[in-house]
């Protein structure tokens, strides 16, 4: 086992507990100082033993929403040296900012990670990752440099520009997304590239996968594969650790962990300039405290998927009312639509009605191509407008 902060990773139980009470007392009165989101909801609180966690406020992705830009920030704005954002609930953005000291423990806790997969300094770290996951690229490079690897941290463009960029730069481990992962398993074979001839020994990929998707990557690239686990108003990467036994341990000396009814909540305890207090991440999970073979004590966490109406579309995380706004500027206000998520894109299906069947099929076939384009060009994802009748419908549900 190789830990990167081994005295924090492998600390006793006993000694991180008592670790997060004195870290928690001290976020509470900073929260009650500096953030007038929590003034009036902890002027009383005295918090003198880490189980009274359950009798402070919940903070939502609401609140978090209400407060944009700048209402969660507990330090002035001068003091803030990084702003990042992701998608809230209806589309509002969620605001994330990092002061020096945040960058410095982001760094820290990202390098972790590269370290729990056996990366080491004499690596080289490709890091490509584009799109909706591009706040989290800078945390995976942070980390890369504390690790004093180096660090190829370049826009990849196409898949064939990222393979040309594994050769040049010899690149030992590659940090991508699971979708370009498997772009590029995919380019090589039909290029009839030997992954062999390249250097790349570790896949280190921004979010979890299934079994089957990890196996098929080892195979097709003869790499290790690893997997990140975050939450992008929180922290993502450096949540949490990936074992060589495949488990996902947080990093309990910076974050807090409980389930509530099913989600996970997470309490920033080091975070400078937006700490959090009981954060629901809108995430379903699991927690298990077990002995782990790797040696990390941190809690295991098994994510099981989202609570809310976010959508990962590619690797975009964006709202389902984004899209629904969207059709609301077309004729198809008012109609009955569903919304999944099949490989890289959202397929939307429209009931047809009998204002839909008096257009004609030119002018159908212009409405796709309007959606496909609005949600591309404002979104940022690809879509598909599918038309279905009633006979049809019925069909589906009786299968």
């Amino acid at each position: 086992m190789y830990t990167f902060d081994p005295r924090m990773e492998t600390m006793t139980r006993r000694n991180l507990e008592q670790l997060q009470l004195e870290r928690l007392q001290a976020l509470v009165a900073r929260l009650k100082r500096s953030v007038r989101y929590y003034r009036d909801r902890l002027s009383d609180v005295r918090v003198s033993a880490l189980q009274e966690i359950a009798s402070l406020p919940l903070t939502g992705p609401e609140d978090l929403a209400a407060a944009f830009p700048y209402g969660m920030l507990a330090l002035p704005l001068r003091e803030v040296m990084r702003i990042q954002s992701t998608v809230g609930p209806g589309g509002s953005q969620l605001v994330a900012g990092y002061t020096r000291n945040d960058l410095a423990h982001w760094g820290r806790l990202a390098a972790r990670q590269y370290a729990a997969a056996s990366i080491t300094s004499h690596d080289v770290i490709q890091v490509s990752i584009e799109g909706g996951a591009l706040p989290g690229a800078h945390g995976y490079a942070l980390g890369a440099e504390r690790l004093e690897a180096s660090v190829v941290a370049e826009d990849p463009y196409g898949i064939e520009h990222q393979l040309e960029l594994l050769r040049n730069y010899r690149a030992t481990v590659l940090v991508t997304t699971p979708t370009r992962a498997s772009a590029l398993a995919a380019q090589m074979a039909s290029a009839g590239v030997d992954p062999h001839t390249l250097f790349l020994q570790t896949v280190l990929l921004s979010r979890p996968v299934t079994a089957a998707e990890r196996e098929a990557l080892k195979l097709a690239m003869f790499v290790e594969v690893r997997s990140g686990f975050g939450v992008p108003e929180v922290m993502d990467p450096g949540l949490c650790v990936e074992c060589a036994q495949g488990k996902l341990h947080i990093n309990e000396d910076h974050f807090l962990t409980e389930i509530v009814d099913g989600e996970l909540v997470l309490t920033t305890l080091c975070r400078e300039a937006m700490p959090l207090l009981r954060y629901r991440t809108r995430i379903g999970a699991e927690l298990a405290r077990e002995t782990c073979a790797c040696g990390r004590t941190g809690v295991i966490v098994r994510p099981a998927g989202r609570l809310d109406d976010r959508l990962l579309v590619g690797e975009r995380w964006i709202d389902r009312a984004q899209i629904a706004k969207l059709l609301d500027r077309t004729t198809l206000r008012g109609h009955d639509i569903t919304i999944e998520v099949r490989a890289d894109r959202a397929i939307v299906t429209v009931r047809l009605t009998a204002s839909l069947f008096q257009d004609t099929v030119r002018a159908l076939e212009a409405l796709q191509t309007s959606v496909a384009t609005a949600c591309r060009t404002e979104l940022g994802i690809l879509c598909e407008l599918r038309f279905m009748d009633a006979h049809s419908i019925n069909a589906q549900q009786r299968n």
